[in-house]
């Protein structure tokens, strides 16, 4: 029933979203269940006024996830990822990053995720149009947005000039203006911490070295863990129906579906890389990909005999691991 009025077009079904959210985060935030993890990011030191209060906190939280499970669907459906217009990413995003927003949130990254979303809006945009040094420059600068509130999306520059390889002719302006682009927000951001005198915050990246070890997998409530076990299975199942499209798809949706798949191995390498220089898991930063992916899986649910099993199995684990966060397991 839930999946088959998302996967149509009633917009009315949306009202439920926003509504969750509001009711999940502020609850979570009152009762001081909604607790910001702290990495040393830049963004971080700005916020740090924001989490003081539950009221601001919860606030805030609710907007990113909102504006998140917006644009996701926005991007989705503009870009037509599915030929006719649903509203099961706006779902997915939801549910996914309030879920995981209780078991470790990190509001930079929630931030970083919008601004990424506004990019890869832009940069979808690219194909085989004969002028498109606008886009590149839009979605460079929304790229460089989401770096610089969560620094491992620094690789999403590889991940364009990836695309620009496999997509476009060479053209070495469509190579240079992205980079320029994605240096802006840094510009300005350094600029600040000139003239404000807090250029000691200018370290993106913060390690503390310690000897004990690090169990922060096992230290997982066991809902915690079945939550994210379904997601990644419900994730292995998705993927062949992403990557082997159908024999008539067009070479236009065959290319936003390359450029999607290939900014979103560069976000998973960025959770790689947050481990590697900060020694945490952040795992916040699949959020995009997953719900992307799990989207459209879920919004092909007629042709998948497992689809609706692994969606409403998803839907229980989060509901169980809301509860568990709330005290009730």
């Amino acid at each position: 029933m839930i999946l088959r009025t998302y996967a149509s077009n009633q917009p009315l079904s949306l009202v439920f979203i926003p509504i969750t959210v509001v009711v999940v985060v502020f609850l979570a935030a009152l009762q001081g269940v909604l607790i910001p993890v702290d990495v040393g990011f830049p963004a971080d030191f700005m916020m740090k006024s924001v989490y003081v209060s539950p009221w601001s906190l919860g606030g805030l939280v609710t907007v990113l996830i909102l504006a998140g499970a917006i644009l996701s669907n926005v991007v989705f459906n503009r870009h037509e990822f599915y030929n006719t217009p649903v509203f099961i990413p706006a779902l997915m995003y939801a549910m996914m990053a309030t879920t995981l927003s209780l078991i470790q949130l990190s509001v930079p990254l929630l931030l970083a995720n919008v601004f990424a979303l506004l990019g890869l809006n832009r940069h979808l945009k690219i194909f085989l149009q004969p002028r498109v040094l606008a886009e590149y420059f839009e979605a460079g600068f929304w790229y460089g947005m989401s770096a610089v509130f969560f620094p491992p999306f620094l690789i999403l520059l590889v991940g364009v000039w990836l695309c620009t390889i496999i997509t476009r002719a060479f053209q070495w302006r469509e190579y240079i203006l992205p980079v320029m682009a994605f240096a802006v927000p840094f510009a300005y951001w350094i600029s600040w911490l000139f003239f404000r005198d807090h250029l000691d915050q200018l370290i993106l990246f913060r390690k503390v070295l310690s000897f004990d070890a690090q169990s922060y997998f096992m230290d997982w409530h066991w809902t915690t863990k079945v939550f994210v076990f379904t997601a990644l299975a419900s994730l292995v199942f998705a993927l062949p129906r992403y990557l082997f499209l159908a024999e008539r798809s067009s070479n236009k949706s065959k290319g936003i579906r390359t450029i999607f798949m290939i900014m979103a191995l560069m976000m998973v390498l960025a959770y790689f890389l947050a481990y590697i220089l900060l020694f945490k898991w952040l795992i916040s930063a699949l959020l995009l990909p997953v719900a992307f992916l799990l989207g459209y899986w879920f919004a092909n649910y007629r042709v998948s005999l497992v689809a609706p099993f692994f969606f409403y199995g998803l839907a229980i684990c989060s509901i169980l691991s809301l509860i568990h966060a709330f005290g009730g397991i």
